[in-house]
Formats: structure tokens, C-alpha cells, sequence
């Protein structure tokens, strides 16, 4: 909040399982389409009329496919990011949980999870759950687009022994002296997904990825589960 109210680009710490704590400015979330990356806007470019961006930060994919002619609506958790967002410019940007907002009769033609977006279901579990809420809200021809990290082709990562699942981590931030709790965080590889996907009866095409282990998926439904 404040890079968007006062143009303050101070770090935010990240500490996670892994490696060492990396250093995150807010500047990166408020881009617009110029500095996109390649995968973000193939992603952009494969939405349909309707999309849904689960997870939206503060709007800058939605207000890119705006732009586009696309009617977006934004979900987020925290009540700074929404004000944040509709002071961007985005005309439906709400505040909630996936859970509450699916059980309204809407349909979209287009789910985003982007940024890491696996990252929002914590662990494998969740992210069944999190697959079933959304594919819940879909026409019958619409797709999920969720990039996520295949943490297994990344050399020199210090995973504990004790872990059962390499994507399983936990994260921790710190701002200016303010250290947050501990919360957990999912990478997952293409092939868990496609089956983790499969059980909630959708199809996972890996429409990018790269040397890094970063990927693009689209998932759509297809199966009977």
C-alpha cells in the first residue's frame, strides 16, 4: 500500500524452507503490460470475454485485459489490495474467499492463477480443493490458466529432510521490522498436477515453460471424475 499511496519501493523480505531470504519490492506487482513477461501475456492472450482472476494482487492483469475489451472481475483477501485495485481503475474488484464467492450463479469463460498461482492453494490437498471451486465456476468450454514452479529441476535447493513433498513450503514475511506468521505455500510439477487435476475432472495442456521449471498451464474440463 504504500508504493501505491505514497511511491515507496521498500523491500519486503521473503524467507521460506529452502534458500535465503530474498528481497521483493512492490513496484513488481504495479507493471503494466509493456513490462510483462513473455508467459504472462500468452496467458492474456488465450482469456476469453468473461475472466475471473482468483488471487488478483493489485490488478495489473486485470487491468490489462480491460484494455482488451474484457469484462474482469478481481478477487482478493485484503481489503488494501481491493481499494488498491478499484483506485487502479478496476470496475469489479471484491473482497473475499473463493469458497463464499462460488456459490453465486456466475460463469466465466476464463479463471486466472497467475504469479506462482498454485501458491494460493498451501498444499496438495488444497490445491484439489482449490481446482474443484474454480473448474465450479466455468461455462462448459472454459479454462483455468496457472503458472507454477517444478521446484525439482532447480539445482542447489536445501529441502528438509523431513518434507514429503518438495512444492510443500512455507513462507515468511518481513517488512520494515514487522515480521508476519508463518503460512504455507505450494510449487507443484506438471505431472501432479495433471493428476491432482484429473480427480476433479480436468485436462492439463503445458501451454510454456522453461529451463527454470516455470510453466504455464491450461486446464479445462473434459473428464468424468
Amino acid at each position: 500500500m504504500r508504493y501505491h499511496d505514497f511511491g515507496e519501493d521498500i523491500a519486503v523480505i521473503v524467507r521460506n524452507d529452502f534458500s535465503d531470504p530474498e528481497e521483493l519490492y512492490p513496484s513488481i506487482f504495479f507493471r503494466s503490460e509493456d513490462d510483462f513477461e513473455d508467459w504472462e501475456l500468452l496467458a492474456l492472450g488465450r482469456c476469453g470475454p468473461r475472466v475471473l482472476d482468483i488471487g488478483a494482487g493489485v490488478g495489473s492483469h486485470g487491468l490489462a485485459l480491460q484494455t482488451r475489451g474484457h469484462s474482469v472481475t478481481a478477487l482478493e483477501l485484503l481489503p488494501g489490495t481491493v481499494r488498491i485495485m478499484r483506485e487502479r481503475g478496476i470496475t469489479d474488484a471484491r473482497l473475499g474467499r473463493l469458497e463464499e464467492f462460488s456459490k453465486n450463479d456466475l460463469k466465466y469463460d476464463t479463471i486466472l492463477l497467475l504469479m506462482n498461482g498454485s501458491m494460493l492453494a498451501g498444499t496438495l490437498t488444497g490445491l484439489e480443493q482449490l481446482l474443484s471451486l474454480a473448474s465450479s465456476l466455468l461455462t462448459s468450454t472454459g479454462i483455468i490458466l496457472m503458472d507454477s514452479t517444478d521446484l525439482r529441476t532447480v539445482g542447489d535447493l536445501d529441502f528438509p529432510a523431513s518434507q514429503s513433498y518438495a512444492g510443500e513450503l512455507h513462507y515468511q514475511l518481513e517488512f520494515d521490522g514487522v515480521i508476519g506468521e508463518v503460512f504455507p505455500q505450494l510449487f507443484v510439477d506438471p505431472k501432479l498436477l495433471a493428476c491432482i487435476s484429473r480427480d476433479v475432472g480436468l485436462e492439463v495442456d503445458v501451454v510454456w515453460f522453461n529451463k527454470k521449471g516455470h510453466y504455464l498451464a491450461e486446464l479445462k474440463k473434459g473428464l468424468e471424475v
